[in-house]
């Protein structure tokens, strides 16, 4: 057994020795590949600095934005409110013109009125004859 005990014991030493051998080779192929995933590190933790900074941005063209949709909603509800007084004026508006139609309808009417009475006023004047002599009476008195 003392025989077994020492094969086993250099057996472990031999492979613990192959294993410290293989993970500290001096071969280039995992120094490159360490080299890699550093460079892929660097890249990945600038892209996300990036990220983070693109997204800060956007963040603050989103509180713009909002900041701007806000005043447009408050001038949308300015222009309703001046569009339904805009409405009610032009209400009013038709109405007065109508008044005014109807005022000057009136008129028309009565100036044509007026006009048939005065013919009607010349005509019995005229036909009393020329017996009726109006003279001008003089403001002065003599």
């Amino acid at each position: 057994m003392p025989k077994a005990s020492t094969a086993l014991l250099v057996l472990m030493l031999a492979s613990s020795l192959s294993l410290w051998g293989c993970t500290h080779q001096k071969n280039g192929a995992t120094n490159t590949k360490i080299r890699d995933l550093e460079a892929r590190h660097a890249k990945l933790e600038e892209d996300y600095r990036v990220v983070v900074a693109v997204n800060e941005s956007n963040r603050k063209k989103i509180a713009n934005i909002e900041a701007q949709r806000t005043e447009l909603a408050q001038q949308v509800e300015e222009l309703k409110s001046i569009a339904q007084e805009r409405d009610e004026l032009k209400k009013q508006l038709t109405t007065r013109t109508g008044e005014r139609d109807n005022a000057q309808t009136a008129l028309m009417q009565f100036s044509k009125d007026l006009q048939a009475l005065a013919s009607r006023a010349e005509a019995a004047v005229t036909a009393m004859g020329p017996s009726l002599i109006i003279l001008p009476a003089s403001r002065k008195s003599e």
